[in-house]
C-alpha cells in the first residue's frame, strides 16, 4: 500500500509511504542534479536517530527502480539509501562514478537542510556506496577517490574495463560476482580482486556457482536475491553499525564442493 505523505516539499520533492514486513518505508524524490536525472531517498519512516547511509545505483540500462529491491532491503534493516539513475543509461562507467560522487555530496546537503524530511536523521560519518554492473564499477571507483570518507562499500557483478581495473578502495569492500555471468568474467573480477583485496581494510568477495547478470536487474529472475540482500546487509551492519548479529552469514561463505560459491576470498 502507498500513501502519500507529503506534498509541495523541497524542489517539489515527492514523499510517499510504503508498507513492508519489517518497517515502513517512505520514499522521497529529491532534485535532478548534472550527475543524475533522479534520485529518491529510502528510508525507515520513523526515524528516530541518526542512521548510517549509503548511495545506490543499478548498471547499464538501468534506472534505480531496478534494484529498488535492494534499497526497499537496505531501508528496512534501519539505512538511509539514496537511489539514483544517471543522465545517460546507456553511457559509460563514468556516469555511475559521477552520480555516485553527487550523491555522496547530496546525502550531507540533504542532512544540513532544514527543509528535509531526513534534516539531521542522516550519520554523515558513517556513509557507505553500493551498486550493481557499471554501478558496481563505479562504487569501486568512488570508493577509491573518496577513501577514507566512506566507511563500506558494496559491489554486485562490478564492470570495469581492463584498464580500470586497478582500484585500491580502503574501505571494507563486498564484492558479490557470478560464475555465470558472461558480461562481468571471472578473469575480470579476479584482476579487480587482485587489486581489492591488498588495498581494503577487510573485504570479502565471492562469486555464486549459479550466477547471473540478470539476477540483479530483472524482476522476474530472483535466484539469489535473498542471499545478496543477507550479506549486503550483513556487510553494512558490521561496517557502519558495529553489529556482528549477520557474522555468521558471512563467515559461512566459502568454496567447497558442495558450496554455492565457487571463488571466495574473506577478511572479516
Amino acid at each position: 500500500m502507498i500513501n502519500s505523505l507529503k506534498q509541495g516539499l523541497l524542489l517539489s520533492a515527492v514523499m510517499l509511504c510504503t508498507n513492508n514486513v519489517f518497517a515502513d518505508v517512505c520514499q522521497y524524490e529529491t532534485e535532478a542534479t548534472h550527475a543524475y536525472k533522479e534520485a529518491v531517498y529510502f528510508y525507515p519512516c520513523d526515524i528516530k536517530e541518526k542512521l548510517p547511509a549509503t548511495t545506490l545505483t543499478g548498471g547499464y540500462s538501468n534506472t534505480y527502480r531496478n534494484l529498488q529491491w535492494m534499497a526497499e532491503a537496505l531501508a528496512e534493516e534501519g539505512y538511509v539509501v539514496l537511489a539514483m539513475t544517471p543522465p545517460n543509461i546507456y553511457g559509460k562507467v563514468e556516469q555511475w562514478h559521477n552520480a555516485h560522487l553527487e550523491g555522496q555530496k547530496t546525502l550531507v546537503s540533504t542532512n544540513a537542510s532544514a527543509d528535509s524530511p531526513l534534516a539531521g536523521k542522516i550519520d554523515t560519518d558513517k556513509r557507505a556506496i553500493a551498486g550493481f554492473s557499471m554501478g558496481g564499477g563505479a562504487t569501486l571507483l568512488a570508493g577509491d577517490e573518496l577513501q577514507g570518507e566512506i566507511k563500506a562499500l558494496a559491489a554486485f557483478a562490478p564492470f570495469l574495463l581492463e584498464e580500470e581495473r586497478n582500484v585500491t578502495p580502503s574501505a571494507p569492500t563486498l564484492i558479490l560476482a557470478g560464475e555465470r555471468d558472461l558480461l562481468v568474467t571471472n578473469e575480470s573480477i579476479r584482476q579487480i580482486s587482485a587489486s581489492v583485496i591488498p588495498s581494503a581494510s577487510k573485504h570479502l568477495i565471492a562469486s555464486y556457482r549459479n550466477g547471473r547478470h540478470q539476477q540483479w536487474y530483472r524482476a522476474e529472475i530472483t535466484t539469489n536475491r535473498d542471499s545478496y540482500k543477507e550479506l549486503t546487509i550483513a556487510w553494512f551492519n558490521r561496517y557502519l553499525k558495529g553489529d556482528d548479529s549477520g557474522l555468521t552469514a558471512l563467515e559461512n561463505v566459502q568454496e567447497g564442493k558442495d558450496s554455492p560459491f565457487s571463488f571466495v576470498s574473506s577478511s572479516l
